[in-house]
Order: structure tokens, then C-alpha cells, then sequence
């Protein structure tokens, strides 16, 4: 095994979970679930059998080059261990585990970002957008949000948004409401979301639903064993300095407040940020949906 994983393009990220779907047609389907505002499409593997599925999403920030190439190659040793009847980690049974559940995985959310990050804001199409975010003079390697310029890590609409500036309403952009129609459609049993800010995997509390919280909290648990990282709990009744988010609106919690399940952030290091992400560093994450679907499957 190599020490480094390739950082794919969005072009690969696209075709390869497509070329997934085709060679295991079996377990897998390809899916488009919207367009991002610079007509880019958002892409989506289904795998396993399950009815109830668990979603693992990245690439909410343009600047995150190291989540989607992980999720890729994540899907891509599901799918090679499933035909194989290989099992993953010390005791994960990927047949079993998919018989039962369904894991849908999509590694970009902000294709838009993603491009900019890797070929300047040339690269949007639409005249207008190109325009104003060259007004911004924010380099490229910096910048983190669509083609709109919003920040689709706080664009959901949570119980404590809070509208900052005129246009910055809750769900106005494409690749929001993207997300969120298939939360609605599926509706799902969990939401793993994987990003850069900390060693961390923070779950998040709901009011007045015990029975939840507690699953969270084990799961949480569970996961420290498997990655080596520290549970952050995150109150969803918090609001001002002592919630992390204040007002502002991330998927994990509209998913929590919206569809009562768990819901989870893992967080690798701000320093993992470069074109050539370690396999250290994969090896730590790549086996809690695994784990996940091995705790549900066990209560």
C-alpha cells in the first residue's frame, strides 16, 4: 500500500463513482442530485441493499482537497470487499452489513469551490459569478465557498439561523437544496460528514429526545476506538457563546433537528489539507461507516 492517495479532480471524482455503479451494478447505483449554480453536477453512489441508508457527504468546502478523494476510495474498497467477500478492518463482514443497510456516498457537495481551489475562477462559466468573485481578491487556495460566494457549511435552514446580509437566506443555494431533497426522499438512518478543522467527531444533541442522544453518544464512543479521536458533544438547544455555530446553519444539524437521527461530523487536522493525502490518515476514517452500520445493525 502506497503512503499517499491521489487527489482526484472532479472530473474523476464524477466518472469514477459512475464507473463504480457499472462494474457493480449489483449492490451499487449511480445517481445525479442536482447542479451547483455553475451548472456542475453533483454525484451520488448508492451501495448495499438496504432500505434505510446512511449518508456520508464531504466536500462542503472548496478548499478541502483531502475528504472527497478519501470518500472515493472509501466507496471504491467497499465495493472491491463486497465482491471479494473481504472483510475490512478486524471483524467488518461488508456483505452482511450490506444486506441490511445502504450507505449513499456523496464526496462533493461544492463542485464550484472544488474547481476554483484547482483552476482559478476562470474556471466559472457563468460571466457574472466569475466577475464578482474576482472583486473579492480572495486567492484561490483560500477560497471555500460555491460560485455564488455563500458558504454552504452554514447555508442550512436550522432552528437558530440567523440571516447575516440581504441574499444570505437559510437553503438559497442549489447545492443546499441538492442535499436536502434527499434527505427528504430517503430520509435515512444517520449523516456521517467528513471535513478539515480538528482531530474531533462531534455529534450532536437533540432536545427533548433522550433515546437519540444516547445512541449518539455511544456511536460517538464507538468511533474514538476505531479512529483514535476525541467525542465533542454539540448541543442543538445551545445557542449565543456557548454553541459553536451561533445562529448559523451546518447540514449535521439540520439533520439532526430535521430527521431526529444521528448525526455526526468527523474532522481531520487543518494541516491535512495537501494535493497528496496520507494513507495514515485514511486508514484512521475509513472504516466508521462501517462501524456505524455495525452498531445499528447490533441494537
Amino acid at each position: 500500500m502506497t503512503a499517499e492517495i491521489s487527489c482526484f479532480t472532479y472530473e474523476q471524482i464524477y466518472y469514477t463513482l459512475w464507473e463504480l455503479s457499472q462494474r457493480y451494478s449489483q449492490v451499487t447505483q449511480f445517481r445525479v442530485i442536482g447542479k451547483s449554480h455553475d451548472e456542475r453536477m453533483i454525484p451520488m453512489l448508492e451501495l448495499g441493499f438496504g432500505r434505510e441508508p446512511v449518508f456520508c457527504i464531504g466536500g462542503l468546502n472548496g478548499t478541502d482537497r483531502y475528504m472527497p478523494s478519501c470518500l472515493l476510495k472509501m466507496a471504491e474498497e467497499y465495493c472491491r470487499a463486497w465482491e471479494c467477500g473481504w472483510t475490512l478492518g478486524e471483524f467488518y463482514q461488508i456483505k452482511e452489513l450490506l444486506e441490511q443497510w445502504k450507505l449513499c456516498f456523496i464526496p462533493i457537495l461544492n463542485p464550484d469551490g472544488y474547481e476554483i481551489y484547482e483552476k482559478d475562477y476562470a474556471v466559472i462559466r457563468n460571466p457574472i459569478y466569475r466577475q464578482m468573485l474576482r472583486m473579492q481578491e480572495t486567492p484561490c487556495k483560500e477560497y471555500f465557498c460555491n460560485a455564488r460566494g455563500m458558504n454552504l457549511c452554514k447555508n442550512f435552514p436550522t432552528s437558530y439561523y440567523r440571516k447575516k446580509r440581504v441574499g444570505h437566506e437559510p437553503a438559497s443555494e442549489n447545492e443546499t437544496k441538492a442535499l436536502i431533497r434527499i434527505f427528504q426522499e430517503y430520509q435515512g438512518r444517520g449523516l456521517l460528514s467528513f471535513g478539515i478543522a480538528d482531530k474531533r467527531i462531534v455529534y450532536f444533541r437533540q432536545p427533548q429526545s433522550y433515546a437519540v442522544n444516547q445512541r449518539c453518544s455511544r456511536f460517538a464512543r464507538h468511533f474514538q476506538k476505531e479512529s483514535g479521536f476525541r467525542p465533542e458533544r454539540f448541543n442543538l438547544n445551545l445557542s449565543g457563546a456557548q454553541n459553536e455555530m451561533p445562529g448559523e446553519g451546518s447540514p449535521e444539524r439540520f439533520f439532526a433537528e430535521i430527521m431526529r437521527q444521528p448525526s455526526f461530523r468527523i474532522e481531520l487536522p487543518a494541516g491535512k489539507t495537501t494535493d497528496t493525502p496520507d494513507i495514515d490518515s485514511y486508514q484512521q476514517i475509513y472504516t466508521i461507516p462501517l462501524e456505524y452500520l455495525f452498531s445499528m445493525s447490533a441494537e
